[in-house]
């Protein structure tokens, strides 16, 4: 059998396989709103300067970029914790369902024990 891939910033953030506890990802959005600010801020804090301005918005553009694939995959092994259907991310798209599907999302329970995408919640699947 070969061996689980391992675990760690990289799994969290951008690979599909394994599951995510309620808590891990409930820290790993709080983690992406926290990056999200520094554009946000920038954009903010340029005022006038059109240089200033575009830069800051090429850099949310490339921020919602990254966290649009983050929050997708971490919402995929946060379904296959709970054991519903992976298809349900595709409620991410609908801008009125989105917010409350992430937060229906991060209050589901887990499946106790393994199941068929991991040994439990925050590991790499099989």
């Amino acid at each position: 059998m070969a061996a689980l891939p391992q675990s760690g910033m990289r799994w969290l953030l951008f690979s599909a396989s394994g599951r995510l506890s309620r808590r891990t990802y409930a820290w790993a959005l709080l983690f992406w709103t926290a990056v999200f600010a520094v554009p946000v801020s920038a954009a903010v804090s340029a005022g006038d300067d059109s240089s200033a301005l575009a830069t800051a918005g090429l850099g949310f553009m490339l921020t919602f970029a990254v966290a649009a694939w983050s929050v997708a995959v971490m919402s995929i092994k946060r379904l296959h914790d709970a054991g519903l259907p992976v298809i349900l991310v595709v409620v991410l798209l609908v801008p009125a369902a989105s917010l409350l599907m992430l937060i229906a999302i991060m209050v589901w329970p887990s499946v106790k024990g393994p199941n068929g995408h991991g040994p439990g919640p925050d590991q790499p699947g099989y």
